[in-house]
Parts: C-alpha cells; sequence; structure tokens
C-alpha cells in the first residue's frame, strides 16, 4: 500500500439510526481489519473471466479488414477485452477537481491552478496536449461519520473534445510465452498493446448466480481458472461510491462489488501481434494500474493471465528470425556491461551458452541467439559488440607565486571533463581555470569519446489506435533535449504520388524539407535533416499529392520518443490525433565512453627566489582585519608609480577593481565594501608585474 500524503479532510455527520453505508453515513461500513475506524481502500482486480468468455479475436497478418469504423484495419491484431472489478472494502473514487471545486493542469514545464470545474480548457502558454492533475478520493471511517482524504495520484490525459481527464495505461496489454516461473509478468513478451488512456466507470455490478458479470468478481483473479466468485452479498460495503460513476468532468470511479469493462470493440483494445508470430499456445497479460498511481488494500492482485492459442498468424516451423536488441549500443565501454534481449520464444541458446532471454555481457565478439519458439528453432543474425578504449588525456598543469587563479589545459580525441579532489565536475572543455588558490590542489580530468547510435522512437507502427487517410496539411510537435539528425521516418499511404515534409523550427522557420515521391501502403522516407537542441519544432506533412497519409484520430496517447533525447508531445489536430510520421529514426552521439582519470597539479609556490620586492611586501598593512567592510591599505614605495587593487571571492570572482597613481613614500587608501556579504575575500595588489595577496574577513 503506498503512503498517504493527505491535503484535505472532510468530516459528513451520520445518522446511526439509518444503519447505512454510503459515503456520507458510515454505521454499517465494515473496516477490513474488524476496527472501526479505518480508510476504506479500494482493491481493484483484472478479470480472467472478462478475456476468456468470448473476451478476444484473432486476426491474421493481412486482409483483416477495417472490422470497427474509425480504427484502421486489424491486421496483426489481437482485439482483447478488459473487465476490472473493485473487489475492495472502499470505493474507487477518482476526481477531476480538488474539493474546492476546482482543477489543476500541466502545460509542458507550466502549471496552471485554479481553473474552474467545468468547460474546456486550453493553456494559456499555448502547448498543445495538457495533462490534468487528478485525485484519488479515499473515504475514512469514524465510527458513524464518514470523512474523505483526498490525495494527489499523476497527471492524466486531457481530452479536450471529451471536457474530461482519462487515466492514462490503466490496462496494459501484453501477448507472452510461459515459462516455469509462476508470476506471468516476468514471461517472455511477444506483442504489446496500444496505450490507452481510459474513462473509469460503474460498468456492471458483480451481481448474482446467472447475471451478466457473474464470475468476474472474485477473490483471486491471478491465476486462470481460480479464485472464489464473489456477488454482491459476500461484499460487506457493496456499493459503497453508489454504483453510479461514468466519465464524468467531476468525477469518476468503480464502486465497491462493481467492475468497470472496455470491450474488444473499442478503439485500441488490442494487441499488436508481430508479422513474424506462429501460431501456438500464448498467454494474454493484462496489468491494472502498471504506474503503480493509486492507493488499494493489495498492490500484488492487479493482472491476469489467459491462455490464448493463435491460429491465424504463420503455420508451426515456419522459419522466422528472431531478433537481438541492446539496452546501449554495439558499443562496449571498457568496466562496463550491455544487456542483449532476445525476441519472445519458448527457450534461448545463446552463441555463449546462456539460456535465458537476456544476457548481460562484457566481452566484446559477435553474438547470436537460437530461439525455440513456435516457429521451430532459428537463429538471430548476428549483434556485433566492439570493443572501445578511450585514450585519456595529455593534461599540463599551471604554477602561481603566492596566490592565485590558474589555467589547466588538456588535449584528447573527445570531450574533457575536470574534477575536483572529492570527485565533483567543475569544467568541461580543453582548459579549466581554478578559482584563486592559495595552496597547492590537485584537479583530475577523463576524455569520453561519443559515437554515432541509430535509435528508433515509438509509435513504432499505426497500431496505436484507429484513423484513416487524409491530405491536408497537419504537424507533430517536439522537443529535441540535444542535437540529432532525423534520419527517416514511416509513413503510410493510400497511393503512390508526391509528398512534401518540413522540418519547422519554434519560431516558425523552414529549416529542412524533402519533397519526394512515395508508393503505396507502407514506405520509409530518407530525411536526414539535423535537428538542434530546441523546443517546439513541428514535423509537418504538405502537399499530399497520394490521396493521403494515414493518420491516427481517437487513441494518441502523448508523449512518445526516446528518454533523454526526443519528445513528440502533441498534434496540430489536438491531443487525440497523431499524423503522419512513425518509427522515426535518430542518428545520436548517445553512445558514449570514458578514459580513466587523469591528475593534474595546480601548484602555489612561495616565490622568495622569483623577483618579489620583499621591502614592499613587508610594507602592506590591512587595517582593521577583520573588518564590516570599511577597511585602508598602507605600504611603502621607493618610487612613483601605477598600483591596481583587486578584491576577489574564495572562487576567484572579481568583486572590486581599481588602478591608482602611487607616490615615493607611505601610501595610503580607504575602501567602503559595506555592501559585500560577510565572508573570507581576496586583497591583491598587482605592483611592478608581481601580485601581492592577503586574506582579508568581513563580518
Amino acid at each position: 500500500m503506498k503512503k498517504l500524503l493527505l491535503f484535505c479532510t472532510v468530516l459528513f455527520a451520520g445518522n446511526a439510526a439509518m444503519a447505512q453505508c454510503t459515503t456520507t453515513n458510515a454505521t454499517s461500513c465494515a473496516c477490513e481489519d474488524g476496527s472501526s475506524n479505518c480508510l476504506l481502500l479500494p482493491d481493484i482486480t483484472a478479470s480472467w473471466l472478462g478475456i476468456s468468455n468470448n473476451g478476444y479475436i484473432e486476426y491474421p497478418q493481412t486482409g483483416a479488414g477495417t472490422n470497427y469504423n474509425g480504427q484502421g484495419p486489424d491486421d496483426g491484431r489481437l482485439r482483447v477485452s478488459g473487465s476490472t472489478p473493485n473487489i475492495g472494502h472502499g470505493s474507487f473514487t477518482v476526481r477531476g477537481e480538488d474539493a474546492n471545486g476546482t482543477r489543476t493542469f500541466l502545460c509542458g514545464n507550466d502549471t496552471v491552478f485554479n481553473q474552474p470545474p467545468n468547460g474546456q480548457f486550453t493553456c494559456p502558454n499555448g502547448y498543445p496536449n495538457p495533462k490534468q492533475l487528478i485525485i484519488q478520493r479515499i473515504y475514512q471511517k469514524n465510527g458513524n461519520a464518514m470523512s474523505y482524504v483526498d490525495q494527489y495520484v499523476g497527471s492524466m490525459t486531457y481530452h479536450a473534445a471529451h471536457g474530461h481527464n482519462h487515466v492514462d495505461d490503466w490496462a496494459v496489454m501484453t501477448l507472452r510465452v510461459p515459462t516455469a516461473d509462476p508470476n506471468p509478468l516476468n514471461w517472455p513478451i511477444v506483442g504489446t498493446g496500444a496505450k490507452i488512456g481510459f474513462c473509469l466507470m460503474d460498468y456492471g455490478q458483480c451481481g448474482s448466480n446467472g447475471t451478466t458479470y457473474d464470475g468476474h468478481c472474485r477473490d483471486e483473479n491471478t491465476v486462470y481458472n481460480q479464485g472464489a466468485v464473489l456477488h454482491n452479498s459476500d461484499f460487506p460495503n457493496w456499493n459503497l461510491g453508489g454504483g453510479n460513476y461514468n466519465c464524468s468532468v467531476i468525477e469518476q470511479g468503480i464502486s465497491s462489488g462493481w467492475t468497470d469493462v472496455y470491450g474488444k470493440h473499442l478503439d485500441g483494445m488490442w494487441i499488436n501481434i508481430p508479422p513474424n508470430t506462429c501460431n501456438g499456445n500464448y498467454y494474454i497479460v493484462l496489468e491494472i494500474d502498471k504506474r503503480g498511481n493509486f492507493i488499494e488494500e493489495r498492490d500484488d492482485n492487479n493482472y491476469t493471465a489467459v491462455p490464448v492459442t493463435l491460429t491465424q498468424q504463420l503455420p508451426s516451423n515456419t522459419p522466422a528470425v528472431p531478433t537481438i536488441t541492446s539496452d546501449n549500443s554495439h558499443n562496449l565501454c571498457e568496466a562496463e556491461n550491455i544487456t542483449l534481449t532476445a525476441s519472445g520464444g519458448l527457450s534461448y541458446l545463446w552463441s555463449n551458452g546462456a539460456t535465458t532471454q537476456s544476457i548481460t555481457v562484457n566481452t566484446p565478439g559477435s553474438y547470436t541467439c537460437e530461439v525455440t519458439s513456435y516457429c521451430g528453432v532459428n537463429t538471430s543474425e548476428p549483434f556485433v559488440i566492439n570493443q572501445v578504449i578511450t585514450a585519456p588525456p595529455a593534461l599540463e598543469g599551471d604554477t602561481v607565486c603566492i596566490s592565485g587563479a590558474m589555467t589547466l589545459t588538456g588535449t584528447g580525441t573527445g570531450e574533457i571533463t575536470w574534477y575536483d579532489d572529492q570527485g565533483i565536475l567543475v569544467g568541461t572543455g580543453n582548459t579549466y581555470t581554478t578559482p584563486v588558490l592559495t595552496n597547492t590542489t590537485t584537479y583530475f580530468a577523463m576524455n569520453t569519446d561519443s559515437y554515432i547510435d541509430s535509435l528508433t522512437s515509438e509509435p513504432h507502427t499505426n497500431g496505436i489506435g484507429g484513423g484513416g487517410y487524409v491530405a491536408s496539411e497537419q504537424y507533430e510537435l517536439f522537443d529535441a533535449y540535444e542535437d540529432f539528425t532525423l534520419n527517416s521516418v514511416l509513413v503510410y499511404s493510400q497511393g503512390a504520388g508526391s509528398i512534401t515534409i518540413e522540418l519547422e523550427d519554434h519560431g516558425g522557420v523552414v529549416t529542412e524539407s524533402l519533397t519526394t515521391t512515395v508508393p503505396a501502403g507502407m514506405s520509409r522516407v530518407q530525411l536526414g535533416f539535423n535537428v538542434a537542441a530546441d523546443t517546439n519544432y513541428r514535423l509537418i506533412g504538405t502537399n499530399i499529392q497520394t490521396g493521403g497519409l494515414y493518420r491516427n484520430n481517437n487513441s494518441a496517447a502523448y508523449p512518445y520518443g526516446i528518454d533523454q533525447l526526443l519528445k513528440i508531445k502533441g498534434a496540430s489536430a489536438g491531443a487525440s490525433y497523431y499524423y503522419y510520421f512513425y518509427d522515426w529514426e535518430i542518428l545520436t552521439t548517445n553512445s558514449t565512453c570514458g578514459s580513466t582519470m587523469v591528475a593534474v597539479e595546480a601548484v602555489v609556490e612561495t616565490c622568495a627566489g622569483l623577483g618579489e620586492n620583499i621591502e614592499f611586501k613587508r610594507s602592506i598593512k590591512l587595517m582593521p582585519n577583520p573588518n564590516n567592510g570599511q577597511f585602508a591599505v598602507e605600504f611603502e614605495t621607493k618610487n612613483d608609480g601605477k598600483v591596481s587593487f583587486e578584491l576577489l571571492s574564495p572562487l576567484g570572482t572579481k568583486v572590486y577593481s581599481k588602478e591608482f597613481e602611487h607616490v615615493a613614500g607611505n601610501n595610503s587608501w580607504n575602501f567602503d565594501q559595506q555592501h559585500l556579504a560577510k565572508g573570507l575575500y581576496l586583497f591583491n595588489i598587482h605592483f611592478e608585474g608581481k601580485d601581492y595577496t592577503q586574506r582579508i574577513v568581513i563580518e
């Protein structure tokens, strides 16, 4: 159970004589632990019967047709229904507004508070896809009195067209191959489902024998064909919540003893079966609240696994080449590891003898994996790992007399980073200027080489939801966190013809443009667009002469992208749409390898034999010291000339500097620096080409 951070508590007066259990009267409500004072928490589960009882449809890879209006062809889809009963003692209540009747939205990096409870919201900063902060309301029994506490539980997709929030990734579906591991969440994944944002509602009661959802509610739903059936009469607090939750702007949820059902006919309710999948026995795994946003009685029963036999894919024992993916790149740095993962199968045999789906390696070489699946025994293409050894930088230190800042110099094949003796990063580049030092100090530097890698971004296909072909000028909005090359994208064209793709920066300037001819169907367009780190780019499809490019119109779940590199955050037509460009291929220097650390000295010498004017040095007086910022400097010289004064912070920042004419004999200057912060400073006198530095304390 998650830790509660409670920000609002409201108490309702209950009438004990009514002996009710409602959101305003706790008289008959039962606590899970049998006490008279408790939080009445929900317990959301995933029904295996909701899937197994006519709750899925398999389609072949080609020729499936469009079976549901506006949801695109069903080629390669496994449509799945999801039923999510609440078997807890409390209602599952999710609110779009707080106790004061206001809503809160995230608009990129801005948070917008105190918005009205109803009406369409648009970000004041123009951000196209706001997120809405939502609240879980938890009812609390205090004897016969009922109160509640409100808990913020994350930011969810706000659908402007619907006027309310959807709970992101409420249900996540995967197609998996079973293993001996009893936990299906650990089984190899063959195919994944679309990201789904749900509106939560009381769709049906747990009921009684023979009713519509008889068997959906069970005391244990994680294991197929197991768990005791729960009916309405089995819930001590049945109907707590009222049984009337729907897709309200204000409040959604699932009452105790009710279930919410999203049918397989709805947009996005499917798993994408990979084209190289062979017929055989698999499992559909359905996870609820995978992000762990919500507070429940149990967090370990939010999934179920249901067996499914695929019959419309490739015939058994059809040769199909497995794939290998890496968690990093093809480059192996010294003293580092790379994890390789093979596509889903029944068993694995790697070229190094390992028999797990994923292996972690620390030696270079060519790796293959023999995967046994319903396609037979097939071996992947080699995955070559290169050993990368980065040479350390060549460093040159510096020397000063008495005290001063120094410049350290380094040369190397890549970027040089500088660290102090505590390992803290202090600078980057071929040079590093130290603060003013009064003692010899050791610094360290390393050289980091970068390597080009090719990465691809979700959405990889147009299978994220329904849609169709349009020819209007539309765009995707995105941020680039570092420089990269947008090398290519996938498009789906209704017919052959020409299209124009433009890259527009945040100021509306077209920086890259390409007009090309594409065939009918799916094709990859080579772009080679250079993208500098910046925000609010637009990738635009225009002048479409093909009868239309495919776009999704109802199930986009932004953001998409690649961590720390790319964020695709919205479309020109709104939050539910995704336009034209899929599986962005990004060339980036995300793969880096660093050298060993090298030490370098910043040397402070006494300088007694380097031409100091000892008599002048002995004549210097700073009075008083410490002081309040008002002090005087005195010294004696044999000749007239010029002298300059500098006052430096401990980090070497110059806070005062001025040049004066001095005379032979005694000289005195008064200073007023009362505006400076209290602390230690360095007072430097530059005389006859030498620096004479003393410490001064302002207090």
